[in-house]
């Protein structure tokens, strides 16, 4: 249900501009040291000497390798800099909390560590060759290394240039909001109404937090495997994206036959918590980077509508994964079908109500704004299931009341109602679809 800690760890660690960057630039001087070697070892002459355009003198060796040397440092610095000007931009006009993608995102990574690892390659070389020594193989790799930098540099503004366009940016917050629904609801049992009921009576025995964050991820299998072996129930309270304050309670041990000190450890061990939160595992926090985009851009001092409405277009589409699948289930049971461990979930009602409920109030009296939302959610009513049209019909209803109210014109009120029409009419095909 939820990625492995380890993983997750190990996700994290390879995020931002240290972790490739490093990798690459010590993979630039294992190279030198290897091409420095072949050269000594004159295993290459006779392909040099059959390629009399690769001959080079001592001086010029040398000079080549410092040119490079020089230019990807100068390159580096221009890359930091377009880098940390994208970032300011994308904090302005997009939201600051879609940074962290921009981080993640490889091409940036791998244009630094490619650069850096040129740059390290040519001056361990240019350190590394005596006076008479003539690297050649040293020299053409460094010049290989060179161009492939370049045309990399050149696809590095490219991707760049992309990542800027707001549109795009919203389209890819909502792939990866669509694939985080996908490996929640993949192999999953849907929840069903009597779930709830597995959860013993009585109060238990409570794990509390050692420290404050946010919960960023879950290890259900950990969780199982414990409490089995442990012959006990783990109720978890505590949901990825919520914040914990410390000695509060992130889940309830129900019937613990073992040790509940052993159980408490595992619970501890399951649940992480971080500074701040992460995109993975909580959709809620992906379903908040589009709104925010939303919001900013309806906001008066930005004022730009079809941002707006391009976040929403995105926005229901995913949301309409969910409508049509439905909710897995919190309950988890063992090999024995007996009950084991309970993950709060998000609810269905949660996740759409988080989306819709901002944008209908950020958009009130923004006719062209409101006429899209409510568009959205009669395509949203395409494909839910009928228990979840009343969903819809919730948040249809609220934007007739607030239109009812803010827009004023009655020509536009008779636009937006017809609108709304059109949407329960689709909700209307909804019931009689599971």
């Amino acid at each position: 249900m939820f990625k492995s800690l380890s993983l997750l760890r190990l996700q994290r660690m390879v995020r931002g501009f240290l972790f490739v960057p490093a990798v690459l630039a010590i993979c630039g001087l294992l190279l030198a040291g290897l091409a420095v070697s072949i050269d000594r070892s004159d295993l290459f002459d006779p392909v040099f000497e059959a390629l009399p355009f690769l001959n080079i003198s001592t001086s010029g060796a040398r000079s080549v390798l410092g040119t490079i040397a020089g230019a990807m440092m100068t390159v580096i610095s221009l890359v930091y800099s377009l880098t940390l000007v994208v970032f300011t931009l994308a904090a302005g006009n997009i939201g600051p909390r879609l940074l962290e993608t921009f981080t993640d995102n490889r091409v940036n990574q791998s244009t630094i560590g490619l650069l850096g690892a040129t740059f390290l390659y040519s001056l361990f070389v240019l350190y590394v060759v005596g006076e008479n020594e003539v690297p050649r193989l040293s020299v053409a790799i460094a010049i290989a290394l060179a161009t492939t930098s370049f045309f990399w540099v050149v696809y590095f503004v490219h991707d760049t240039a992309r990542r800027v366009m707001v549109d795009n940016e919203i389209a890819r917050t909502q792939r990866s909001l669509r694939a985080a629904i996908d490996r929640l609801l993949a192999d999953e049992p849907k929840e069903e109404p009597d779930d709830r009921n597995a959860i013993p009576d009585g109060e238990g025995t409570p794990v509390t937090a050692h420290s404050s964050g946010y919960v960023t991820a879950v290890q259900a299998e950990a969780l199982l495997r414990h409490a089995v072996e442990q012959d006990g129930f783990v109720q978890v309270v505590a949901r990825p994206g919520h914040f914990i304050i410390a000695g509060t309670p992130i889940a309830i041990l129900h019937r613990v036959g073992g040790s509940e000190k052993a159980l408490a450890g595992a619970v501890h061990r399951s649940i992480l918590l971080a500074d701040a939160r992460s995109a993975d595992g909580d959709i809620l926090f992906n379903v908040h980077l589009n709104v925010e985009i939303a919001l900013r851009a309806l906001s008066p001092g930005i004022n730009d509508s079809y941002t707006a409405i391009s976040a929403m277009d995105q926005l229901s589409a995913s949301l309409a994964i969910i409508l049509q699948r439905g909710a897995p289930s919190s309950l988890i049971c063992d090999e024995e079908d007996k009950p084991r461990v309970w993950l709060e979930l998000i609810e269905v009602k949660e996740i759409v109500g988080t989306a819709l409920h901002p944008l209908r109030r950020a958009a009130s009296g923004n006719v062209m704004v409101v006429l899209r939302l409510v568009q959205a959610i009669g395509r949203m009513a395409l494909v839910c299931r009928s228990d979840h049209a009343t969903i819809l019909r919730t948040h249809l209803r609220l934007i007739a009341t607030d239109a009812n109210i803010a827009v004023r014109n009655r020509d536009d009120r008779a636009e937006v109602a017809h609108e709304l029409y059109k949407a329960h009419r689709n909700l209307k095909r909804a019931d009689g679809r599971r």
